[in-house]
């Protein structure tokens, strides 16, 4: 048992420091609303289940001991997060160019509700393709994994219990951020909130793709 207690210690730790996956959320939600965080932390626990699977099945170990597999994807994964923190920058510049907050709120629902589907897509994508394509992501299940034993389980067993344990860790705190967003959501509709969270997480985005391009 206290194994698993300092296993849910460690995860908490991880899963508490802002990292690419809370800020590509924050940004989502601050551009198109609860919907799109539901949907972009969704694509994040798909991200996550997947990846605990591939742990537990020893795929990801094929990434971490090949140095070129893990240099791509480190580099493509990079790339994908300044992609996504240049679009956030350019909603920034947008609705500081458009007066966003001088036009009529029904007007601007207008425009945005129909393409509402569209943007549950792409921020569930956005979210799942962003988790994959970090290969801390991978390092992380293989690194922390095998510091902790279960006594009476076997090795997959033992990194079974404590994949369903972290992912449903990162659960229950993704539904805690957005049940406190749900709460403030009035006040991220106010175009100044929005431009600063925009400007604020494309800064962000920019920054962890540049850092993990050049940390290695």
């Amino acid at each position: 048992m206290s194994e698993l207690i300092g296993f849910i210690a460690a995860s908490l730790v991880v899963i508490v420091v802002p990292g690419p996956d809370l800020t590509l959320l924050l940004a989502n939600t601050a551009r198109s609303g609860r919907r799109a965080g539901i949907a972009t932390a969704t694509g994040i626990m798909l991200g996550h289940a997947i990846l605990a699977t591939a742990a537990v099945a020893g795929l990801t170990a094929l990434l971490t001991a090949s140095e070129f597999g893990y240099t791509a994807v480190r580099i493509v994964g990079a790339l994908y997060l300044i992609y996504l923190g240049v679009h956030a920058l350019a909603d920034f510049v947008r609705l500081r160019r458009s007066g966003a907050e001088d036009a009529p709120a029904h007007r601007r629902a207008q425009h945005t509700e129909p393409a509402a589907g569209s943007v549950t897509r792409v921020c569930l994508r956005q979210g799942l393709v962003s988790n994959l394509l970090n290969p801390k992501v991978a390092a992380f299940y293989l690194s922390l994994f095998p510091q902790f034993a279960l006594p009476g389980l076997t090795t997959t067993a033992a990194h079974t219990v404590l994949a369903g344990t972290f992912w449903l860790l990162s659960l229950l705190w993704f539904v805690l951020v957005l049940a406190l967003l749900a709460r403030v959501e009035v006040l991220l509709r106010r175009p100044r909130v929005r431009q600063g969270l925009a400007g604020v997480s494309g800064v962000g985005l920019v920054g962890l793709g540049t850092t993990l391009a050049l940390r290695g």
